[in-house]
């Protein structure tokens, strides 16, 4: 997050790196900048040399700016590139470069200084901006607290209501079955009475019935022939008694009429008899004080429970934006390294017509014609104010440049920043060949953002290209060949620049130092 930006946070959401600790972000920043550093032992140390000057021109223009946090990782890059890397090149020793070295050694006490000046401010401004997030964070716990209290009071006060509501609703049922139990009652005691006042019968004797039977006959005793029969009814019974003969006879005991006479009918066992009714049980009447017992309600619903020792849970705390949390560099400084990928080079429009007419003698001959584009820093864009033609060598394939001190000294007097390279293919289309991405890996490893035009006045087109990262720039970093040589292509070793911008209302100097 740039110390100083145009971009306004939320007061709600304040930057990631904010909750780290400020020692740990200064580490990281610095960790940034030194993994940020790679040296190609194919580039001549020269160009590293050079690259220096201008690093050391961008952190000026940036800590100028109040980016403090840029300035310092570029300072910080500075440091890096020559106590650590550049000793590593296999040119680093030689005779050629003893002046260069001496410069830097001059260089690095007042880099260190002014680097260490920084990192006093940016600790400053880290500990104000840890110190409002630590309170950020504390409001914060505060609000989540005092929200958990209120939604526990809120849960307290709807358990209070439910349970007060089952009360009254309780004490409506209960209302209601003591109201059906009193009519009931009444009920009860109105037939109760009714009963009593009616007079009582005495119960119906009623006879037994038999079935009737036919009277089986009784044997007639045996008489003499002399002995006369006569027929008599004797209840009903035809009887035949003996008549009495005329000199006398013997009197039949008495049991022998008895004999005569039916023995009662007797009730064949199991067969029904019709009982005389009962007087009605003495508890068929309920008793006038008795009370039904209550009826249950099946349908109540229960009483609502509230579990007073689980409370609602409490809003988490992101901790690994704590220190030491694992949070990696990249992420911490995202916003500057955001701010590194939007970085524009803007052109004026009539930079490529300007430098064609310069070149028009090369070109009518057949002759590539090369120059730099010089340009200045400002809120963290480039533009192109110069065109430098330095002393070089043409071919109508190919140019070199000779003299380059000449290039650097009028570079460093207006503290211009190399940006990329211009030249003309006077009888090609507007491409890169092979030896031309290998000149431009050469800026591009310098500056990312390095720009290659292209005039190719005979086809009246001129083109802006990059090497495609990573795939062009691993290509032909890593290509040892010199000359033309075929690249592998599929897929594409350069492209269109995107982060070029056209100016109609800017121009740009042509200085030729040839």
């Amino acid at each position: 997050y740039f110390i100083q930006s145009n971009l306004r946070m939320p007061e709600d959401e304040l930057p990631r790196a904010w909750s780290i600790e400020p020692r740990e972000r200064i580490k990281a920043l610095s960790e940034l900048a030194s993994g940020s550093i790679t040296i190609n032992h194919a580039i001549p140390i020269k160009r590293y040399y050079r690259s220096g000057v201008e690093l050391e021109r961008m952190a000026k223009v940036y800590e100028d700016e109040g980016n403090l946090e840029k300035a310092f990782f570029l300072f910080m890059k500075y440091t890096t590139l020559f106590v650590e890397c550049l000793p590593q090149h296999p040119e680093y020793k030689s005779p050629e470069t003893s002046n260069d070295r001496r410069t830097v050694r001059a260089k690095l006490k007042s880099l260190f200084e002014t680097a260490e000046a920084i990192k006093c401010s940016l600790t400053q401004t880290y500990t104000v901006q840890h110190k409002k997030w630590t309170r950020d964070e504390m409001i914060k716990q505060a609000e989540a607290e005092q929200r958990r209290l209120e939604e526990e009071a809120r849960l307290e006060a709807e358990a209070v209501k439910a349970k007060r509501l089952e009360m009254e609703r309780r004490e409506t049922e209960l209302a209601l079955e003591l109201e059906q139990i009193e009519r009931q009652l009444e009920e009860t005691r109105s037939i109760a009475t009714k009963e009593i006042e009616k007079p009582v019968r005495p119960p119906l004797q009623r006879q037994p019935t038999y079935p009737t039977l036919e009277p089986t006959p009784a044997p007639v005793p045996l008489l003499p022939a002399s002995t006369a029969v006569t027929a008599a009814t004797l209840g009903g019974l035809q009887v035949t008694l003996p008549s009495v003969p005329t000199g006398g006879f013997d009197m039949a005991p008495p049991s022998a009429v008895l004999n005569s006479v039916p023995p009662p009918v007797s009730v064949p066992p199991g067969a029904p008899v019709s009982a005389p009714p009962s007087a009605p049980p003495s508890n068929s009447v309920p008793a006038p004080n008795s009370v039904p017992p209550l009826a249950t309600n099946q349908s109540a619903a229960p009483l609502p429970v509230v579990d007073r020792s689980t409370k609602p849970p409490q809003p988490a705390i992101d901790r690994s934006l704590k220190p030491g949390s694992g949070m990696s560099a990249s992420d911490m400084f995202s916003d500057m390294m955001t701010q590194d990928l939007q970085r524009s080079i803007i052109v004026p429009a009539t930079l490529p017509d300007k430098f064609l007419s310069v070149c028009l003698d090369n070109t009518q001959q057949n002759i590539e014609t090369c120059g730099i584009l010089a340009a200045k820093l400002n809120a963290n864009n480039f533009t192109v104010t110069h065109v430098i033609l330095p002393k070089q060598r043409g071919t109508p394939d190919s140019c070199q440049t000779l003299a380059e001190e000449e290039l650097f000294e009028y570079q460093d007097k207006l503290d211009l920043i190399t940006v990329g390279w211009i030249h003309t293919h006077p009888s090609q289309s507007a491409f890169l060949s092979s030896v031309d991405l290998h000149t431009h890996c050469s800026y591009q490893l310098m500056l990312k953002e390095a720009i290659a035009i292209v005039c190719a006045p005979k086809h009246n087109s001129t083109g802006i290209f990059t090497l495609t990262d990573p795939r062009g720039m691993e290509v032909i970093s890593k290509c040892g060949q010199s000359g033309f040589h075929p690249h592998p292509n599929i897929p594409p070793l350069f492209e269109d620049c995107k982060h070029v911008q056209i100016d109609t209302n800017l121009t740009a100097q042509v200085i030729d130092l040839r």
